[in-house]
């Protein structure tokens, strides 16, 4: 019934067009905004429903930002950086007044919507305004009559759109219309329950997705008309995942899963989990901001996003072992608990997951983005965001740890990859983000293989100026092996580091075979460093890696 409702609203004026491409391009729309725009809690993941085959879609969109914040904190840059044809531009909840450091004046606001204008146009794509989902703000008394305060931001975004010439999706006056035409109870149905049991008059649940989607992409059709013949009459199915995928748990950040946290997810698999039937939890599209810790009572647990949505599945802290522990203000977190995700748990797999410490450059401290002591733990298609020591993939005392690594993305700037595990990263892209080293290994003496890059990309950022060093040992044995990899110019040419001690000179396992690129030449290498034969690096298969006495075979879902 809401779906009919919501096809019988009419489309609003229309205030101006883009030039049409070419017939034969598929276009990349690129979603910026708030909440309201994002795949988990707003109408982005209903609107990718009604494009068509070979249409990209982007959703950059971020929780709490506001038309300022989200410039601030460098989202921006990073959705210019996409480098989309259409950019969806919806800002307004967050510039409300009595949000501190996200409330923008009216005058603020204004200035900052022109600007999103202004650099979309310089950076050749084409803007397009979208005027705020309407909160269902039912006036008391009336339960078809909502006062809307975001009125008149959006009426800030119709006057910058016909002034600027830019195409407008008028979602705030027709979501408002749909809402009052249904009223305060039939919005319930679209409304997630927030912890309390009230329910959230801003965010859509996995109902909303569709009914809200599709007057954006209605909207869209009409005020940019080479997108017509791209936008769908009716949506696709809601998940991109294989329809044939079973789960013993959802995780969803609007409460349409079965849990609306990954910890609470991770506490519901059972001690008894097997390879023969691990526990699978389907983590859909948003950022969780959340300490998670996988037990070591825990095994065969499967953390799964869904394809193609790694950057939109984001599990995330700002702790390190500076921050105060919330239990005992006069202790610091310590390093498990202050990782934004701890793995002590064997046979641990997860696959489109990004896992984020937000600790800045700047606070120069230990903040992990994942922490890792179980053995045979496996990633695919991972990403692991930060800046010192963002990976640590570690062993206990006596013991090997095997992790396995394919095709995921590692970024930081100093020691970034650290510890004493038995890691292979496979066809892995590695991001220098600074000037600082990459590896810090801690291999044990008597264990063979430390860390292993096979056929990976290291890239630096602009902040890299002195240089990448690949390593230094954090302890005197510690071993890593560069297989194939291309590297870029800023990897120094000594490549290696002694740590400020000529003794581990003479015990780090520091290898290199076949490196390419600007930053590959091996004709300055450090002399205590060995370059394999190519019968030496023969030997750097991931079976031999990782398969150790069980004959363990990585095979990521």
């Amino acid at each position: 019934m809401l779906r009919i409702l919501a096809a019988l609203l009419l489309c609003f004026p229309l205030l101006a067009r883009a030039e049409e491409p070419a017939a034969d391009h598929k276009p990349h729309i690129v979603l910026v905004g708030d909440s309201t725009v994002t795949d988990n809690a707003g109408w982005g993941l209903g609107f990718r429903q009604f494009l068509a085959d070979g249409v990209k879609l982007s959703n950059t969109a971020r929780g709490g930002r506001s038309s300022m914040s989200f410039i601030k904190e460098g989202w921006w840059e990073k959705a210019l950086a996409l480098k989309g044809d259409y950019y969806l531009i919806q800002f307004g909840h967050n510039d409300e007044p009595g949000k501190p450091g996200r409330s923008t004046t009216m005058e603020e606001f204004r200035a900052y919507m022109t600007r999103y204008v202004d650099e979309t146009r310089q950076a050749g794509a084409t803007p397009v305004l979208v005027t705020s989902l309407v909160r269902r703000q039912f006036k008391a008394g009336d339960p078809h009559k909502i006062e809307s305060s975001l009125n008149v931001r959006a009426a800030v975004v119709r006057e910058i759109a016909k002034e600027k010439n830019v195409p407008l999706v008028e979602l705030h006056d027709r979501s408002k219309a749909l809402c009052e035409q249904l009223g305060r109870e039939a919005c319930l149905d679209f409304s997630p329950k927030k912890e309390g049991g009230q329910f959230d008059g801003t965010h859509l649940n996995k109902k909303g997705y569709v009914i809200f989607g599709r007057i954006v992409a209605e909207e869209l059709r009409q005020v940019v008309p080479a997108l017509s013949p791209l936008i769908l009459a009716e949506p696709r199915e809601a998940s991109p995942v294989a329809a044939e995928e079973k789960y013993d748990a959802v995780v969803a950040f609007d409460g349409s899963g079965t849990h609306a946290s990954v910890q609470t997810a991770i506490n519901a698999a059972p001690v008894e989990a097997t390879a023969a039937k691990p526990y699978r939890i389907l983590v859909k599209p948003g950022t969780y901001k959340e300490h998670v810790a996988i037990p070591a009572d825990k095994p065969f647990v499967q953390l799964l996003g869904e394809a193609g949505q790694a950057a939109a599945t984001v599990i995330t802290m700002g702790t390190n072992v500076k921050t105060p522990d919330p239990a005992n203000a006069e202790k610091l977190l310590s390093t498990e608990d202050s990782s934004t995700v701890y793995i002590t748990a064997s046979d641990f797999t997860a696959r489109n997951i990004t896992f984020e410490n937000t600790t800045t450059r700047e606070d120069k401290v230990q903040a992990l983005a994942c922490f890792i002591t179980g053995d045979r733990v496996a990633f695919s298609g991972c990403r692991f965001l930060g800046w010192q020591d963002t990976l640590r993939p570690d062993a206990p005392a006596g013991k090997i740890a095997r992790q396995y690594f394919h095709d995921c993305e590692i970024t930081g700037h100093v020691d970034f990859i650290y510890a004493a595990g038995t890691a292979l990263f496979d066809r892995c892209r590695i991001h220098c983000r600074a000037d600082g080293y990459i590896t810090a290994a801690s291999t044990p003496e008597n264990t063979p293989f430390g860390f292993v890059f096979l056929d990976c990309k290291i890239t630096t950022g602009p902040e890299v100026q002195k240089g990448m060093y690949l390593g230094r040992p954090w302890r005197p044995n510690g071993a890593v092996a560069f297989i194939r990899c291309e590297m870029d110019g800023k990897i120094r040419p000594e490549g290696w580091h002694n740590w400020g001690k000529v003794e581990n000179e003479s015990t780090a396992r520091y290898l290199e075979f076949g490196s390419t690129g600007a930053g590959g030449s091996v004709s300055g290498r450090v002399a205590w460093a060995k370059q394999l034969s190519e019968e030496e690096a023969k030997a750097y298969t991931v079976a031999n890696v990782l398969g150790g006495s069980d004959g363990w075979k990585p095979l990521v879902p």
